[in-house]
């Protein structure tokens, strides 16, 4: 019997963050009987295969980038970030030209894509197949309700908060422009077109679903959204029943109460010495116990201070699936995913931002009672982390993430919105 599997291609370019959602939907959607192709940057491919989709990937490896001198000064400032944009033009356009490479090769029935990865509206134009455009945090669907959630803008009331979404556009197209004329060769029918990129493609000439991959715990759904917003809640994945910790690790929470998790994720720091010592100190002014997790360069590996070495555990790595339910509360950069990983297990936070959408994932923390408020990384000092640090003691702000994860725990997800594009965009065999 001839194997009819509908493929889908899906396209998310990032950090660790920006792919990991988009595994967990291909998990569910092959576990429907879908063949999923997933392309992103390098170094993800063994994720992907465990999840049981074929990895594709572009030539750009964003933990080495993230390394580099000019990204991290993009990180920090305009005139960096502009610098980084002109250094690292021929690389993303190669990614672009990939990537369309990549989406006429497989011939997918279904694409989708995230805000880096536009270019694949182009290959569904040329394949006449419909084109989805996905987001983990809420910046292309205009709203009065916040503005949008890119550049750490405070709420500007109702119309000006709307009209931040039409500058977010302009600033997209304005980056996406040059990778696409790169394609000029290849895509011209389909680069004169018209329509937007950004808000994908239907065959059919409607509107496409635009996937809004984030909890409505944490952003409830504006009553002016545009209908083809479809809100989906996050893309978890689900924790690993054959993981095992380290000895060190288990030896560790089991020896006394929950600790504190500490870590940036993906996030290099300005000056990472002067930020774990920041952490150190504060933890040294509370008497709590503590995880400290050095991710991709935000805190540095070092011996720890005599009077912290019994209450404090230096982590490389744990899925936070397996650890937040094991901690009292969790203390980050304001990744959309950690944001909400917190939140899914009840764990009050506290989010320390450093550019992009961290500011608002700490706003919307603190506005639904599940943290204290943010406080951006550079302002950081022992005192006023030592503060906060306290202030995630207060039974109210457990009561608020717990309210949070019972709204969570309702929400589509990965399972739901595996059904929906699979019922609505494909036909699978039975």
């Amino acid at each position: 019997m001839t194997d009819i599997r509908p493929k889908v291609l899906i396209a998310s370019l990032g950090t660790r963050g920006d792919v990991q959602p988009y595994v967990a939907l291909a998990r569910e959607l092959t576990a429907r009987n879908a063949e999923v192709v997933l392309t992103t940057g390098e170094g993800f491919e063994d994720m992907i295969e465990t999840a049981g989709a074929r990895a594709r990937p572009v030539p750009i490896n964003y933990q080495e980038l993230l390394q580099t001198t000019e990204v991290r000064e993009a990180l920090f400032s305009l005139k960096g970030m502009i610098k980084a944009a002109r250094q690292n033009l021929n690389l993303q356009k190669e990614v672009a030209r990939k990537l369309w490479q990549i989406g006429i090769d497989e011939k997918p029935v279904l694409i989708l894509f995230n805000l880096k990865a536009t270019v694949l509206t182009l290959v569904a134009r040329r394949l006449n197949v419909p084109a989805l455009p996905t987001s983990l945090q809420p910046v292309t669907a205009p709203t009065g309700a916040f503005p949008i959630a890119l550049f750490g803008i405070p709420d500007l009331g109702s119309y000006l908060n709307k009209k931040s979404y039409g500058l977010g556009r302009w600033l997209m197209r304005a980056g996406l422009g040059p990778l696409v004329r790169s394609l000029q060769d290849e895509a011209t029918a389909e680069i004169n077109n018209p329509q937007d990129q950004i808000d994908g493609y239907m065959p059919d000439g409607s509107k496409a679903l635009s996937l809004q991959a984030f909890s409505s715990a944490l952003v409830p759904t504006p009553e002016d959204w545009p209908t083809e917003c479809l809100p989906c809640g996050y893309w978890f994945t689900e924790p690993d029943p054959a993981y095992r910790p380290s000895d060190a690790l288990e030896g560790f929470l089991q020896s006394g109460p929950a600790p504190t998790y500490l870590g940036f994720g993906s996030m290099p720091s300005k000056d990472p010495q002067h930020l774990t010592d920041t952490v150190l100190s504060a933890l040294s002014k509370t008497g709590k116990r503590a995880i400290l997790a050095t991710g991709w360069g935000g805190l540095v590996k070092e011996k720890l201070p005599a009077n912290l070495a019994d209450r404090v555990h230096l982590l490389d790595k744990a899925p936070h699936s397996w650890l937040f339910p094991r901690c009292a509360a969790v203390v980050h950069h304001g990744g959309a995913g950690t944001t909400h990983e917190a939140i899914r297990w009840g764990k009050p936070s506290l989010v320390c931002p450093v550019f992009g959408d961290q500011p608002f994932w700490g706003d919307r923390i603190h506005r639904i009672g599940a943290g204290p408020a943010a406080i951006k990384q550079k302002k950081l000092t022992s005192d006023n982390l030592a503060k906060a640090l306290k202030d995630l003691e207060n039974p109210d702000y457990k009561s608020g993430a717990e309210k949070a994860a019972d709204i969570i725990a309702r929400e589509p997800g990965a399972s739901g919105t595996a059904d929906l594009l699979l019922d609505q965009f494909t036909r699978v065999p039975a």
